[in-house]
């Protein structure tokens, strides 16, 4: 059977290391057969990696739809949040397949946009929500839908970010600016609001939110401390962002292969001297939440409670779901589960081993299914951008709500259905 060929739109961290890597180890699933990227270096090496000809090498998305391969059968958008919107709806225009990286797109306009324009669409249309394809969220969706704790009451959510992955990404990195991508709610939780409304079986009714940006902020820093931490920072040895801890170890794997191209020493130093990932933590241009809540109530009655922190050891998920005839709890990373019987007082441990594959083996699961909806041409995956737009619109009340000091939303009044 022949690999389903399509072009990559974005070669940074998750083109490269996620799509790219996929097609890599699958050559009979998946080929990339063109690439769009603006860096030169990061282009270049895609190109060198996957054996591209010149006349498949684009400098962006735009040149690469006035050049589509005729032989293209779809395209995987992996460009910043703010890019997705045009090329979706060329990809559209085209009857192109399309696997889609979270968030859809950063507005809320643009989101009901896309909704009346991918009404009629017919292609498959994936968006990356990848939590669905673990094993460990799969496992939990089993047991209740074989009512094992009996009815669903409530859900206790609580996404750990984990404090480098905050300040790397949230703080320093691409998603730390409301204006310049999309507010944390949606950029990194509307995974979570995704996994909510799938496990409590029904669209969200109401929902209020509170969050703030606590800490990562000037007034926060410690005395003298300078604009860079390489510039003989006095707080080095007790500050855990400080970027030699984090970028300049033996480790060369994510978040240190995100920083430059060139990762030999002299590469990242000169990245961190320079970049937007060798500032100090507190003189950065971020404005998104560090913490936040958010209370939701659903359709059926199930209620949740979702907590996002990035003042966290680790970089992980608890959750808790609580029913009628017993509980469910669980971590992600440790992948471990564990399931209370009210009536017998059994307590059973779920081990599932250790997954293959980046987000706790969601990533290859996702692209597999990809793969065979275009293959069979029908079905609609787990992660349908119909069943992603709902989680879209729970993100945006929520930053709604947080904005408005906690103002409990209704979401028919927020979203007329």
């Amino acid at each position: 059977m022949k690999p389903v060929n399509v072009v990559l739109l974005g070669a940074g961290s998750r083109g490269t290391y996620a799509y790219g890597e996929y097609a890599r180890r699958n050559p009979k699933m998946l080929k990339i057969i063109a690439v769009a990227e603006p860096n030169e270096a990061k282009r270049k090496n895609f190109q060198i990696e996957h054996n591209l000809p010149e006349d498949r090498v684009f400098s962006d998305w735009e040149e690469a739809f006035a050049k589509m391969p005729e032989d293209a059968e779809g395209v995987i958008i992996a460009t910043q949040d703010k890019m997705h919107a045009g090329p979706l709806s060329q990809a559209m225009a085209r009857n192109m397949h399309i696997l889609c990286e979270k968030p859809i797109v950063p507005t809320f306009e643009e989101c009901r946009d896309l909704e009346k324009k991918s009404g009629a669409f017919t292609k498959t249309f994936m968006i990356g929500h990848v939590l669905k394809y673990t094993s460990f969220f799969s496992k939990i969706y089993d047991l209740l839908k074989t009512g094992r704790i009996g009815n669903l009451i409530g859900i206790s959510l609580a996404e750990h970010v984990g404090h480098i992955h905050i300040s790397h990404s949230f703080v320093r990195g691409n998603w730390r600016n409301t204006g310049e991508s999309s507010p944390m709610i949606l950029a990194k939780s509307c995974h979570d609001m995704d996994m909510l409304h799938w496990l409590a079986g029904a669209p969200c009714e109401s929902l209020s939110s509170f969050g703030d940006l606590h800490y990562f902020k000037p007034e926060r820093a410690p005395k003298d401390a300078p604009l860079r931490c390489l510039d003989g920072c006095p707080h080095q040895s007790e500050c855990p962002y400080h970027v030699s801890k984090i970028y300049l170890g033996n480790y060369t794997g994510w978040p240190v292969n995100v920083i430059a191209t060139d990762l030999s020493m002299e590469g990242r130093i000169k990245a961190l001297e320079t970049g937007p990932y060798g500032r100090c933590v507190f003189h950065c241009d971020n404005d998104v939440v560090d913490h936040q809540t958010v209370s939701l109530r659903f359709r059926n009655g199930v209620l949740a409670l979702f907590t996002m922190s990035g003042f966290t050891m680790e970089t992980t998920r608890n959750i808790g779901l609580f029913g009628t005839a017993g509980e469910i709890t669980g971590n992600l990373e440790k992948e471990s589960i564990t399931v209370k019987d009210f009536s017998s007082k059994s307590v059973e441990e779920i081990r599932l081993g250790a997954s293959v594959g980046g987000h706790s083996g969601g990533d290859p699961n996702l692209i597999a299914d990809f793969v065979n909806l275009v293959r069979n041409g029908k079905g609609h995956g787990r992660t349908s951008v119909k069943n992603s737009f709902e989680s879209h619109y729970m993100a945006f009340a929520a930053e709604h709500s947080r904005l408005n000091k906690g103002k409990i939303v209704i979401m028919e009044d927020f979203k007329p259905i």
